[in-house]
């Protein structure tokens, strides 16, 4: 229904998707098909996507901020998804609001928001990561169409975004090994 609308439906739709309303992928499936339609709008449906997705999951790291949404997500999962934001930061957000579905990005926005993570830091990371996912999605839509880009956003693809987001997450950890080992060190703590 809300592809009629076009970019109004698409922000609308990755608005709800973001927030409160999980939609397992349409945002994804509208945003190729309104991008394979009409190819040379295909950068205005990957920002409709971005803004509308970026104003979802500021409202619940908001409401998750006040103590409404953080409750949604499991005891073990959301101190598991805390202490990776923690030692990750803004390179966990990214890669979250990268990864398509059934990656489980709603545990982030609303950990980022419990954990009171800088909202400037949160909206920075997670808008480069939503906005890399949905102009390579419209983009890649326009180029080669609806059915191509859909096959290719599959379970391959999720593995191959994984490999690489554990590929910068190790080459991270080295450069921070590294960093820290070329310190000076002062005896006792002085």
């Amino acid at each position: 229904m809300l592809r009629h609308l076009g970019g109004v439906g698409v922000f609308i739709l990755a608005a709800l998707d973001s927030s409160v309303l999980p939609t397992l992928g349409g945002v994804d499936a509208v945003t190729i098909l309104l991008a394979a339609r009409h190819p040379e709008l295909w950068p205005y449906y990957a920002i409709c996507s971005t803004a509308g997705s970026l104003s979802g999951a500021s409202l619940a790291y908001r409401l998750s901020g006040l103590g409404v949404l953080h409750r949604r997500i499991k005891g073990a999962v959301f101190d598991r998804v805390t202490a990776f934001l923690k030692r990750f930061g803004s390179l966990a957000l990214s890669l979250a609001a990268l990864l398509p579905p059934p990656f489980p990005t709603s545990a982030f926005v609303l950990s980022a928001g419990a954990t009171r993570y800088r909202f400037v830091a949160f909206v920075l990371s997670f808008g480069m990561g939503r906005a890399c996912r949905f102009a390579l999605l419209a983009y890649l839509a326009s180029v080669f169409g609806r059915r191509s880009v859909a096959r290719a956003w599959s379970a391959h693809t999720l593995l191959l975004l994984a490999a690489i987001g554990i590929a910068l997450v190790c080459v991270g950890w080295l450069s921070w090994l590294a960093f820290r080992k070329s310190e000076p060190h002062t005896p006792f703590g002085l």
